[in-house]
């Protein structure tokens, strides 16, 4: 990695670190405070990586609340488990979250993507809306044809796919970015309007008509 994205990279470990307190003064909130008596527009699920928990996603949670996605929440699993077991457990909580509505937007980061991408295959059609992947680890000829990956061209842990190898149905699309390391990929403003576009692109005909 480059000495900029060295900087970034420990400046976003700050901010993960700092996010675990102020998660729970989150919690408290979500706790004691009553919801508000509106219709909550489609899920979007935030997936975190190995090791993390929702904590790492407030900032990506309050980017997507203030973008006019009010219905957002976090899936969480245990940090060793196969990934076979919390793609089961994910899809419990997409049918839980969906109840019955028009399909759920999904967006993990590192293992979280892979998740992710692990249920929407065996998904049925359009029941996911959206999938975006955050430096999440692939393999070149797995099957996600609806699948938007982002990555950083600095990420030693989950280094971004040669294009020219990838299987035209790997992936929708590859994103990468420049003098992006794996946890700025969280906070990074080109993934944060990137998300915020795709979202409202897939959203169901009739919320994208009251937007």
């Amino acid at each position: 990695m480059n000495a900029k994205t060295v900087i970034t990279e420990i400046a976003a470990a700050g901010l993960l670190i700092g996010s675990y307190p102020l998660d729970w003064l989150v919690k408290q909130g979500e706790r004691y405070l009553p919801s508000p008596c509106i219709e909550p527009g489609e899920p979007v699920i935030l997936v975190h990586g190995l090791g993390g928990n929702r904590s790492n996603l407030l900032a990506l949670s309050a980017y997507l609340r203030l973008a006019g996605f009010d219905n957002v929440s976090y899936f969480e699993y245990p940090r060793w488990q196969p990934i076979s077991v919390s793609s089961a457990q994910l899809g419990e909580f997409v049918r839980e979250k969906t109840n019955g509505a028009s399909g759920v937007h999904l967006i993990g980061h590192s293992l979280g993507g892979t998740v992710a991408r692990h249920f929407t295959a065996g998904a049925k059609h359009r029941v996911v809306r959206t999938l975006i992947t955050l430096g999440s680890p692939y393999s070149y000829g797995q099957w996600s044809p609806s699948e938007v990956g982002i990555f950083g061209d600095n990420d030693p842990i989950v280094p971004a796919p040669i294009e020219s190898l990838v299987n035209p149905s790997a992936f929708a699309r590859i994103i990468t970015l420049h003098d992006v390391g794996h946890l700025a990929l969280i906070f990074h403003p080109e993934v944060l309007r990137i998300i915020g576009t795709e979202l409202r692109a897939n959203r169901a005909t009739e919320n994208r008509a009251a937007a």
